[in-house]
């Protein structure tokens, strides 16, 4: 069964099996690093009395010391940290890599050369003996808008692609046809749409865009450019990369039925042109908001269930999980970007990251101007952390709040919040300051939560007895849908 994991990425791959994995590809997050990279180094270095790859692994970076404690360069200090951090991650990637298996590594040309003498100390020395495992440096080669600069403009990505012994898959990649825009027709006002590559009479497609001819033969890919702000393909995830990208890299390197895993998922772009190529996947990531965005595409896309049509781990599936996520963190920071999430909310533009989220929009582009603020108490409820909250209403920070607890609210906090002027929102109103305990009832039901909360555009309205209203202040109209 696929599997979507939340949690730290190493831990989770120390707990795959070994040589279970066909292909890898990958998009690591750079200037990312250990908690306590003294511990990693100590922990890299044990590992290494025992095991031949963990030894070339420490080896190299006592190498990098020494190179980078002589290096001129100011962010010295982060690369240590980063290659820390990528290192026994890229170890046990080769681990659970089967013997015919491939792994492609997306990365930014500024720490590319970096990870490479990483891979080719795992790869080269896993089994005592040097081998060819090294088989390209591709350049993904891509136009985008950049401004003026005293040097050359960056329009590349670096992607090493590296397998585990000689025998292992590769299929002739396949040329990639996208509808372009050809030419208008002023007259008519009409866009004509043609393939970059048309066929003849006797089949065979003649060349139509020269400098994407051979691209899918070559170690220069240009054929595939960046997601513009207008393709439908786009969900607004700031590193999200094209799904043609990871398709090729997918119908090249495996078969039907092979195992892909993407140990940095991110919006899930390898595990959506896996699930379309049917492969089986694993998707792992720290991040609740990326995972979010993976949920809903799979669901969007392919109306792929978790815990039904593929395994999640690492999540909250019932309120003994929530209280236990709650007694992991101090900051809870992590258990409110999970909460919002399940309220249909997502970051607004001004947070993209798991530490500096606490203002949200509605999910719903028509109404995506509403901010929200969604935070996470845990303990009893109390009046202070309902005044807590309000100053992102009396700084105009946010329209509507939202109090998660695990615990009720006293009546006193409800009468506090029943004094806060509403919010007047396309004709309707709405509480500004709302309570949402977290309880079983939720997993059970997850549009339960609309019981108690009102959102534009996201009203559930409980049958009432004859006469009574349930919400009083709001008038219903043709907006709510």
């Amino acid at each position: 069964m696929n599997k979507l994991y939340w949690g730290d990425n190493l831990d989770i791959l120390r707990k795959i099996k070994d040589e279970s994995v066909d292909l890898i590809c990958t998009d690591p997050p750079f200037n990312s690093g250990p908690n306590n990279a003294e511990y990693a180094r100590v922990d890299i270095k044990e590992r290494s009395e025992s095991c031949k790859v963990y030894k070339a692994l420490n080896e190299c970076l006592s190498g990098y010391d020494m190179l980078l404690s002589n290096a001129v360069t100011g962010n010295k200090g982060a690369i240590r940290a980063y290659l820390t951090f990528m290192g026994p991650r890229l170890v046990e990637m080769h681990r659970v890599l089967t013997k015919s298996g491939s792994m492609y590594m997306h990365c930014d040309p500024n720490i590319s050369h970096y990870l490479k003498v990483l891979m080719d100390a795992i790869w080269n020395h896993s089994n005592g003996q040097e081998s060819e495992s090294f088989k390209n440096e591709i350049v993904w080669y891509y136009r985008r808008f950049s401004g003026a600069s005293r040097k050359y403009r960056k329009m590349h990505d670096i992607i090493l692609f590296y397998t585990k012994t000689e025998n292992y898959v590769f299929i002739t990649p396949k040329p990639v046809y996208e509808n372009k825009l050809f030419r208008r027709d002023k007259e008519k006002d009409i866009i004509d749409k043609k393939l970059d590559r048309m066929q003849d009479d006797k089949g065979q497609y003649k060349r139509i865009r020269t400098k994407t001819d051979d691209a899918f033969l070559r170690d220069v890919w240009d054929d595939v450019g960046v997601l513009s702000l207008a393709i439908s393909e786009r969900l607004g995830y700031p590193t999200q990369k094209p799904s043609l990208l990871y398709t090729r890299m997918i119908e090249t390197s495996s078969e039907d039925g092979d195992v892909v895993l993407d140990p940095f998922c991110g919006s899930g772009t390898t595990l959506n042109a896996a699930q379309a190529l049917k492969r089986k996947w694993i998707g792992i990531d720290s991040s609740i908001i990326a995972l979010d965005v993976t949920e809903r595409r799979l669901k969007d896309k392919y109306s792929l269930k978790p815990s039904e049509d593929y395994e999640i781990v690492g999540f909250p599936t019932n309120f003994k999980g929530v209280k236990e996520l709650a007694n992991k963190e101090t900051k809870h920071t992590i258990l409110s970007n999970w909460a919002a999430t399940r309220l249909n909310l997502t970051p607004s533009k001004d947070a993209d990251n798991d530490s500096d989220i606490s203002i949200w929009s509605l999910r719903d582009k028509k109404r995506s101007d509403v901010r929200i603020a969604a935070e996470v108490k845990v303990g009893k409820p109390s009046p202070g952390q309902v005044r807590q909250l309000q100053k992102f209403i009396e700084n105009d920070t946010a329209d509507i709040v939202i109090l998660i607890t695990l615990e009720p609210v006293t009546s006193e906090m409800r009468k506090i919040a029943d004094k806060v002027e509403k919010f007047k929102y396309k004709g309707l109103s709405f509480p500004r300051l709302q309570f949402w305990q977290i309880t079983d009832k939720f997993f059970d039901d997850p549009e339960s939560v609309y019981d108690v909360l009102q959102l534009p555009g996201k009203l559930r309205v409980k049958p009432t007895k004859k006469g009574d209203r349930l919400f009083p202040d709001i008038q219903f109209d043709s907006d709510i849908k």
